[in-house]
Order: C-alpha cells, then structure tokens, then sequence
C-alpha cells in the first residue's frame, strides 16, 4: 500500500509541478523590484529635477535593470519629446539606441533566448521590429529640432534597416513612408535634392503606396509632426501562450490639414506591426510550445505507469513504480520549468499613426485639423506663432497629439 502512496504521490506532484505558474511581479517583466532600489531610483529621479509628468517613467528606468531599460528609455523618451523636453528626450531614446545596439551585437543573449527554460519576458527588452524602427524614426525628429540635417538622414535610414521582416514577408522589409519622407525633408535641407528624389522614388515602390502624399521642398521653415491613436495591443494566443498577437487600436483621423496642405497617413504603426511575417523568434517559441506539450503528456504517461505497477504488489513492481514515478517527475518538472510564452512587454505610448506636414508659415500661428475618412473634422489643434523678436529659430519642428 506505502508503494502505491508514494507512486500516487509521484504523479500528483508531476502533476502540479505542470500546473504551476510564476507569481506577480512589480516590474514590466514580472519580477519583484527590492524596495531599497525603488527607494533610490525615486531620490535619483528627485534629485536630478525631473519633470513631475516624466517621473514615474524615470523612477522605472532606474529601478527595473537591464531587462527593462530599453523599454523605460523608450517610454520616457517619447514622452519627453511629445512635453518638450528636448534634452531628456535625446538622453533618454540614446540610452535605448545603444543598448539595442549592445543586444544586437552580444551572444550570450542570443543564446538566452533559446533556452527552453529561460521565458521571453525574462530576455532583455530590445523591442519587436516595429518599435525598433520607430525608435530611429523619433531619433532622427530630433535631429532635425536640432537642425542637424546629415544624421537625421541617417537615422532614417537606420529605421528602414531595423524594419527586418520574415522570409515570408519580403514586400514589407524596410517600408516605413515616414522614414523615407523624413530622409527626404533631411535631404533637401541639407542641400542634396537627388537624395530626395530617391527617397521618393523608393517610396513609390512600397506595398502600401499614399500616391497624394504632399513630399517637402527645401525652402519649409516648420515641420508639423501628427500623432494619432494608441499603439497597436500586444497579447498572447496559442495553448501556451507563445503566439504574439497584434490587435490594431486605430484612430479615426484618415488625414491632416495644415495652412490648407492636406496630408493622409504617413505611417501606420500597425501595418509594421503585422506585415513582420515568421520572426526567427517564433521558431524558438514553437520549439518551446512543443517541448513543453511533449514533456508534459510523457509526464503523465509515467505516472500511470508507475501507479499500474505499483498496484502488482511485488518487489520488481515496486522497483518499476518508483524508477517510472521519479522519471514522471523529473519529466513534469522539466515541461514546467519550459517557458515558450510570448514576450507582450510594449512601447505602448506610441501613437497608431504618423502625420508629417512640412510648409513654409513664416512664424505664423497654425491650426492644425484631424479629418476623419469622410473628411469631417474630429480633432483640431492650434499651434502658437513665433514672434519675429522672440529669439527663436526660424527652422521649428512641432508635435501634435490627438488621442483618438
């Protein structure tokens, strides 16, 4: 009777050993973040002055570490830049640039990655494709706040680069219309109008084509940038959770109107989102799906085994019951310890689409209207004019943010 108990044991402890699930984290990876270093990543915060509004982004990037630093940097990043921060916006996006750059580069990671027992949200957050170049993107505005026209063409090119789909989804690689048209607004300030034209001409060959786009000439004093919507939604999908699912959040402005320039979508973040095909990733993740199902059925088949002879009541059987029993759990344990879930960490302050307009204004206040598919007004903004004494720029760059 103690034999069969303890080959019971066995398969109820296999069992549950399959069943069990990590605990709720602080963090945006899941871990607990040791209130001694939340403590001090908030005097950090207060002592370098941080704006209120940025605050918990930058409490969060000191925190969190290296798992979750390319994702603070990017949040804080973008917020910053959207509230006028320009300095902490640039510090913040090329903390994130270089350490993508890093994880790009670095092995021991990669080989991470592929460990059936280490979880995609355990990885160092580096981004999925589209986020990647959207950092490059938002980069390469700031260059051009800056008036350094050569390296926001490069960034620009850097997110057609980042923009790495599968091989079952050529048409789609390096297609962001806004990276191309930020180039070319680059390109003719900075005196080179062949770049442009080929900027353009590349364009022109994208899957998605806006044919009415309104292309920038050399003489424009203001950029008007456009943000619209939220972020596409990351979830997961698959019995174990180890498909990303995209979910498009869209927002009802189809089109922009400027000083009567009208202007459709330049970028739409979930086109890039989806249209990434098989990530190698997702290859990595099916192994661990697979892995983990196959472990978990053998661990069940032991266990009835060693249950069945355990109940023959002889000493071999007893012997066959405790061999199946500890391999049922060594088995149970490992399919438990597989972790083929998804990574649904998301830059999620992103907007669902891009808006650029470049004009020559001359300083003059603007108002700047969301037209929705039927071209009806569902959002407008002003922009403030700039005074010919106040000693600003005559080049401006603005930013735009309608909600919906």
């Amino acid at each position: 009777m103690c034999t069969v108990n303890f080959a019971a044991w066995l398969l109820g402890a296999a069992l549950l050993a399959g069943c069990a699930s990590p605990g709720a984290g602080r963090s945006a990876s899941g871990t607990r973040i040791d209130p001694k270093v939340l403590v001090e990543a908030s005097e950090k915060v207060r002592l370098r002055g941080i704006p209120e509004p940025l605050r918990a982004d930058f409490v969060r990037l000191y925190s969190e570490g290296r798992q979750n630093s390319v994702l603070h940097a990017m949040q804080a990043g973008l917020r910053a830049l959207r509230l006028g921060y320009g300095d902490l916006a640039r510090e913040a996006l090329d903390q994130a640039i270089a350490e993508v750059e890093a994880l790009q580069e670095g092995t021991a990671q990669a080989r991470r990655a592929k460990s059936r027992f280490v979880g995609e949200r355990e990885k160092w957050f580096k981004g999925e494709h589209y986020e990647r170049s959207a950092l490059y993107f938002y980069r390469g505005l700031i260059y051009l706040m800056d008036e350094d026209f050569d390296n926001a063409a490069a960034s620009f090119k850097r997110a057609q680069i980042e923009d790495i789909t599968g091989d079952d989804a050529p048409d789609f690689a390096g297609d962001w219309l806004a990276a191309e048209w930020g180039l070319a607004l680059a390109s003719v300030k900075a005196g080179r109008p062949a770049d442009a034209a080929e900027a353009r001409r590349r364009a022109g060959g994208f899957a998605r084509r806006v044919p009415d786009a309104a292309w920038p000439v050399a003489d424009v004093d203001t950029l008007v940038v456009v943000e619209a919507g939220r972020a596409p939604w990351k979830s997961r999908g698959g019995k174990f959770g180890e498909q990303l699912v995209i979910t498009e959040r869209a927002s009802a402005v189809a089109a922009v109107e400027v000083a009567a320039v009208k202007q459709p979508v330049l970028e739409d973040i979930y086109h890039q989102a989806s249209t990434r095909g098989t990530r190698q990733v997702d290859y990595i993740l099916g192994e661990k799906a697979s892995f983990k199902e196959d472990t978990g059925n053998a661990a069940l088949g032991l266990g009835v085994a060693a249950v069945a002879a355990a109940q023959t009541r002889t000493d071999e059987g007893a012997i066959a019951a405790g061999v199946l029993g500890l391999a049922a759990l060594g088995t149970a344990i490992a399919s438990a310890a597989t972790q083929p879930e998804a990574d649904i960490r998301s830059w999620d302050v992103l907007p669902a689409a891009v808006f650029m307009v470049a004009l020559r204004t001359g300083g003059a206040a603007l108002e700047v209207r969301g037209l929705d598919g039927s071209g009806q007004l569902v959002n407008r903004a002003e922009v403030a004019g700039v005074g010919q004494n106040s000693g600003q720029k005559a080049w401006r760059v603005v930013f735009v943010r309608f909600p919906e």
